[in-house]
């Protein structure tokens, strides 16, 4: 029995279709297809169409929580400030707070990085050839996709807002995690992790470093965090107040 005759065979029995005879042998080049071949396939095809729209309404429902989401924690206001058009806006908040969710990231750190980064530029490009809001390099971005399960493909992906909040989300936690704290990571994430091992390990040169790229990138953290602290307050004080009157 062939690769197609198993594959309809199992198809069938997945559905309750009957499952056909199948000659034992066909001649070379012949091409049969009996009425409930036809019609199996034919159902085949419904449900997989079927799957495609409920993946899309899935993937619907999942942005709409995200974005929910993205208002409550302030993302929505932060992403606001970066002057993108209002429908890269929703798609960057959305990436934003999944992709930080995902990788247990704070979603303002994020966006500090960003800003630090490329100033919410999707088409930033680094002299050193890092690319796209989070300034990944194609070499980084390539493992990272492949360690993430699919292909970058050609270098300019990463000029795709989502794909690049996905992997330099990715590539921020799995520095965290190995060097152990945000200021260190983010020596990492600007130098690179072998360099950072060497700047690292000596006072003088970490002292330096420290004050730089990751203290800008921690100081705008600490501005986010404390505007939406502020606006959380103003939130949950808003309805008591309203009562009073």
């Amino acid at each position: 029995m062939g690769r197609w005759t198993v594959a309809v065979a199992a198809a069938a029995m997945l559905t309750g279709a009957a499952v056909p005879n199948f000659p034992s042998a066909l001649p070379e080049g012949a091409v049969t297809e009996t009425p409930e071949v036809a019609e199996l396939r034919a159902k085949l095809a419904e449900q997989e169409l079927a799957l495609r729209e409920t993946q899309v309404r899935l993937q619907e429902y999942q942005d709409e929580v995200a974005y929910q989401e993205a208002l409550s924690l302030g993302v929505v206001e932060a992403v606001k400030a970066s002057g993108l058009p209002v429908r890269q806006q929703r798609r960057v908040a959305v990436a934003i707070v999944r992709e930080a969710q995902r990788n247990n990231v704070d979603p303002m750190l994020v966006i500090a990085l960003i800003r630090c980064e490329s100033s919410f530029n999707n088409y930033a490009v680094s002299h050193v050839g890092a690319m796209g809001l989070m300034q990944v390099m194609p070499a980084t971005g390539k493992y990272l996709a492949d360690k993430a399960g699919f292909r970058l493909g050609r270098s300019t992906n990463l000029f795709d807002a989502e794909t690049n909040i996905e992997l330099g989300t990715a590539y921020l936690a799995d520095l965290i995690n190995r060097f152990g704290s945000v200021d260190k990571a983010l020596v990492a994430y600007n130098a690179g992790p072998g360099l950072a091992k060497k700047i690292l390990a000596k006072r003088e040169s970490r002292k330096k470093f420290m004050a730089g790229y990751p203290a800008k990138v921690v100081g705008e953290f600490r501005k986010l965090k404390a505007k939406q602290e502020r606006e959380l307050t103003l939130r949950t004080q808003a309805p008591s107040q309203g009562s009073q009157g």
